[in-house]
């Protein structure tokens, strides 16, 4: 176990900051935020980073929470450049990401905080629940759940393979501040550039319980929906993290079949 030094077996009422960029969604923002409102654990704060978008604040005023903080960015940025500012804006002891359209369940809070004191860890991580919403007229009807991912921890898996959706994991500023920030380059798995970085010098350990929700709108509305795909990131990120993998033949092997599999050359990207 790595970085484990007992400081958190006795921390009493840390404050977690819930991180939460926004874009042109105030209906699901208020959502989002409704879900932070009924936690159990009340020391919280939540950082609110409109990424230029139309002006939300009304949302954040309709709660009259001060602890629900409102900021805007002065240009459209994206959403790696939003989380990394809203990290700034934060003062937690703890960090939660947790994006403008996904909600947190009533205990999820006060659970991930238990598991770190109760283990003495810096990272802990959660099963997620994805639900799927397809538009009638002008709202969302819910249409179904699965589960999003089900993977284990260990440091060479997770250069093969995501472990959790950004939602799912909280970090002490410690560990969130080894990672550095997100990257801006990336448009899409840039939580998992982030969970890769942050594994360098911390493990992750596992919750084994849902506690929190992303949402899937199946007319591609939502973040993950509008950015670029999957695919094209693969190249960028294995190379990246090829140093990490120099010497563990089973990773690069597997990175290399998953860029195959998707029709692309390994050596064509210098790997």
């Amino acid at each position: 176990m790595r970085n484990n030094n007992k400081r958190y077996q006795n921390i009493s009422n840390p404050l977690i900051s819930i991180i939460t960029p926004t874009w042109n969604r105030p209906q699901w923002l208020s959502l989002t935020l409704k879900s932070l409102i009924n936690q159990t654990y009340p020391y919280w704060e939540c950082i609110v980073q409109n990424d230029c978008g139309e002006d939300v604040e009304y949302v954040v005023k309709e709660f009259n929470d001060t602890r629900i903080k409102y900021f805007t960015n002065s240009s459209n940025v994206g959403l790696s450049q939003s989380r990394n500012n809203a990290v700034k804006n934060s003062s937690g002891d703890f960090l939660v990401y947790l994006d403008d359209d996904d909600f947190l369940y009533n205990e999820t809070l006060e659970f991930r905080l238990g598991r770190i004191k109760k283990l003495n860890v810096d990272v802990v991580y959660s099963r997620v629940l994805r639900s799927y919403y397809e538009r009638v007229e002008d709202h969302y009807q819910l249409k179904g759940h699965d589960l999003y991912w089900d993977s284990q921890y260990n440091p060479d898996l997770i250069l093969i393979q995501n472990i959790a959706p950004v939602n799912g994991v909280m970090s002490s500023r410690k560990a969130n501040e080894s990672a550095g920030e997100f990257d801006t380059t990336l448009t899409t798995s840039e939580d998992w550039s982030h969970w890769v970085e942050m594994s360098r010098g911390y493990d992750f350990y596992e919750t084994k319980i849902i506690d929190c929700e992303c949402s899937y709108r199946l007319d591609l509305s939502q973040m993950t929906g509008t950015r670029t795909g999957y695919t094209d990131h693969l190249p960028y990120l294995f190379k990246k993290w090829r140093e990490y993998a120099k010497d563990k033949e089973f990773v690069i092997t597997h990175q290399n079949n998953s860029l195959r599999s998707r029709g692309l050359n390994p050596e064509d990207y210098g790997l």
